[in-house]
């Protein structure tokens, strides 16, 4: 598995296997005991920059000593990134706990140092323009390659959305063509527009003898309406009768009849009305 140490290997194989292992501890979210692993590939790193003197030194007799040598920036900054690594694995050791952003500032600052061990091993240029990749910690796997897996991930799905609306098109735009051979609606929105009809010869004669039967039946209505009738004639030649005398009788007895009907309707209105205002 890739990791930001690799520089290393070639440097340095016993150094190169303490970070490993810190590396894992890290993945693993073992932050104490990365914390912890750090610490002893640091002070491995130290005590090989100072030399032969610093077999019978403690750890921090290796920094002082160091620290009193230092004659550039980039030594000073190599002595505190490892006085850094060497504090957060010393709260470890007293019990405390170490959070996971701390154990990850400590694993930068490895890397850091190592780049400054492995420059003033090797000298090339190369190393210096090397960065930490906080994914490639994580995952195993560097940024750029997630990137790029992303992209074509991404890229596939545009192509299968694509694909997608490519054939609802197809669907959806499935459209006759009228007289003028223009297109008209989508086929979806209104099929029954374009079943296509089958012309069958005996329902079209069937048809024209029906409409020829029904000018025909309105022509001889419109003549019958004009001509007057023999009993409309016979009727107007007839003379007009005059009423006879009992028909007059009757319809004077049913009018007097109305009158007394209404007469004894408002008496007894007036009465009822009366009689309320009394009580």
């Amino acid at each position: 598995m890739a990791n930001n140490f690799e520089f290393l290997e070639d440097i340095d194989k016993e150094l190169y296997n303490a970070i490993e292992d810190a590396q894992k501890l890290y993945r693993d979210e073992y932050f104490n005991q990365c914390a912890v692993q750090l610490r002893v590939f640091a002070e491995k790193m130290a005590k090989r920059v100072l030399g032969s003197t610093s077999l019978n030194l403690t750890f921090d007799d290796t920094l002082n000593c160091l620290k009193d040598k230092i004659k550039s920036e980039s030594e000073r900054e190599f002595i505190d990134d490892l006085f850094f690594i060497k504090k957060q694995g010393n709260k470890c050791a007293h019990g405390e706990d170490v959070t996971p952003s701390e154990a990850l500032e400590a694993v930068q600052r490895a890397f850091e140092a190592s780049i400054n061990y492995a420059y003033s091993r090797k000298k090339d240029d190369k190393i210096l323009k090397l960065q930490f990749d906080t994914t490639l910690l994580v995952t195993g796997q560097k940024q750029q390659e997630i990137k790029l897996v992303d992209k074509y991930i991404q890229l596939a799905n545009e192509q299968k959305e694509e694909l997608l609306n490519a054939k609802q098109g197809e669907f959806n735009f499935k459209v006759d063509k009228n007289e003028e051979g223009i297109r008209n609606e989508s086929y979806v929105s209104n099929p029954k527009k374009y079943k296509e009809k089958k012309i069958n010869p005996k329902r079209e004669k069937i048809k024209s003898k029906i409409k020829e039967a029904k000018k025909n039946l309105k022509q001889n209505i419109n003549n019958d309406d004009k001509k007057p009738s023999k009993t409309a004639k016979k009727q107007a030649s007839k003379p007009l009768k005059k009423k006879t005398k009992k028909q007059n009788k009757k319809q004077q007895k049913r009018i007097l009849k109305l009158i007394a009907f209404w007469v004894f309707v408002f008496v007894s209105v007036t009465f009822i009305a009366k009689m309320l205002q009394f009580f």
